[in-house]
């Protein structure tokens, strides 16, 4: 039941997928009961590909449609000598294309050095922090942001991201062993309290690391509850040297949260802008931006607030011709303007804000 309509034998395509649109696929989806097309087909033809350029290398480990395309899978397979590695490429075996393109060795060529590349990253990752006692718990799919958990209060905000910057000099340092060039600027790191861990969904134990450390279900259940995002800056020096002390905390809340906290932080600090502009309107939705936490405290957070002078003429909406620094506290009151800036667009009326 349910198979694609493209067989491929002894490196012969026969075609016979039945075309036809989004909606036709899903009410013959609701129609039958069953699925209208499969991953049969482009895992046959991955195992091919596998087996010419790599016999006994590769083994196919999972593969997914690419719903809401009609044709092609998202294919990966394990490495047998690196167990952490994931080779993972889109194959269409009814047009006889991979990652888009029409030499499907080339494809494979590429995303087999691709997942040596990001494996070593892994380890390189996990090695620093697990080895400074601040296990990975996951990373999101670019391996560029891991996630640790990490118990922060008002006494303990400085100790533990002096902390955490040294496994994350730990880390800088051994990515530009490998490739000098590919040290950022910044890194972020994801923080969530402790017991967090306990219950996230996993991947197969089977699967490559790389595989189950970029979880999709275990990266969304660890952003289900607000999480604090450190960035710590990245000298240009040879040493590439962290700065810790410098290093900005900033909250991560579900939506509807973020929202809750827009709304009041708007209230908030209205009166204090009319004191000085009796008729000054915000933007809305202040607290959608970017607000990061003031060094050295989990109570208090400063972001910018837009408004106008006076309400736009005709009833227009407005966009903001000046922004205030606000300080607050995690929840939108006690608000307090710090300064307001007025010349705050270029000449192509583009915002341009200084870092807060």
């Amino acid at each position: 039941m349910g198979r694609r309509g493209t067989a491929r034998a002894s490196g012969r395509r026969r075609t016979g997928r039945v075309g036809g649109g989004l909606l036709a696929l899903l009410v013959g989806l609701l129609g039958t009961g069953c699925a209208a097309f499969d991953t049969e087909d482009d895992v046959r033809r991955a195992e091919e590909l596998a087996e010419e350029s790599y016999p006994g290398e590769l083994e196919v480990v999972d593969a997914r449609i690419l719903f809401p395309e009609t044709t092609g899978s998202e294919v990966t397979l394990s490495v047998g000598d690196d167990p952490d590695a994931a080779v993972r490429f889109r194959v269409d075996a009814d047009r006889d294309r991979c990652d888009g393109g029409p030499d499907c060795e080339v494809a494979l060529r590429k995303a087999v050095d691709r997942a040596r590349r990001e494996a070593g990253h892994l380890r390189a990752m996990r090695a620093a922090f697990d080895g400074c006692g601040q296990p990975l718990l996951a990373t999101d799919v670019k391996l560029t942001a891991p996630w640790i958990e990490a118990r922060l209060t008002d006494r303990t905000v400085d100790d533990v991201l002096a902390r955490v910057g040294a496994c994350v000099q730990r880390w800088v340092t051994a990515r530009a062993e490998r490739d000098p060039g590919a040290v950022p600027k910044w890194v972020t790191v994801n923080l969530v309290a402790p017991g967090a861990a306990e219950d996230l969904p996993a991947a197969k134990s089977t699967l490559p690391a790389v595989v189950r450390f970029t979880h999709g279900p275990r990266l969304a259940a660890l952003a289900r509850d607000p999480y604090y995002v450190a960035a710590y800056p990245v000298g240009r020096d040879a040493d590439r040297t962290v700065d810790a002390a410098s290093a900005g905390l900033r909250i991560v809340s579900p939506l509807e949260e973020r929202q809750a906290f827009s709304r009041r932080i708007d209230a908030s600090v209205l009166p204090a802008l009319r004191a000085t502009y009796p008729d000054a309107v915000t933007t809305g939705g202040a607290g959608m931006g970017v607000w990061r936490l003031e060094q050295g405290t989990l109570r208090r957070m400063r972001g910018y607030v837009l408004f106008c002078e006076r309400p736009p003429a005709d009833g227009k909406q407005c966009f903001g011709d000046l922004a205030a620094l606000v300080t607050s506290d995690p929840e939108g009151r006690d608000a307090e303007v710090v300064e307001v800036l007025t010349d705050i667009r270029d000449e192509r009326g583009v915002l341009r804000l200084p870092p807060q």
